[in-house]
């Protein structure tokens, strides 16, 4: 029995911690806004390499804070935790 609650422990830390890590950030809605940049600046550039890439990435990370990300997972799920909206989209976006 131990084992599993620890298993569920673990499950449910690596589904907030992993987009953290991967954003870059403690904000979770930080995190889903900076995933979206990067892949905003992707499609754009055809790739996630070379100047363009560079250029759309750096400008819409400096003005992604994850407020916008927030306010869009309130209005869509005001009955749930913001963080908790937020990593269901991160993983939903993958």
């Amino acid at each position: 029995m131990k084992v599993i609650a620890g298993v569920v422990v673990l499950i449910v830390a690596l589904f907030f911690i992993v987009p953290m890590v991967a954003g870059g950030s403690t904000n979770m809605c930080k995190a889903l806004e900076q995933h979206n940049v990067r892949n905003t600046a992707s499609n754009i550039a055809g790739g996630s390499s070379g100047p363009v890439y560079g250029v759309i990435n750096t400008i819409g990370q400096a003005g992604a804070t994850g407020q916008m990300e927030a306010a869009k997972q309130s209005a869509q799920n005001p009955n749930t935790p913001t963080f908790v909206s937020c990593a269901a989209a991160y993983w939903g976006t993958l």
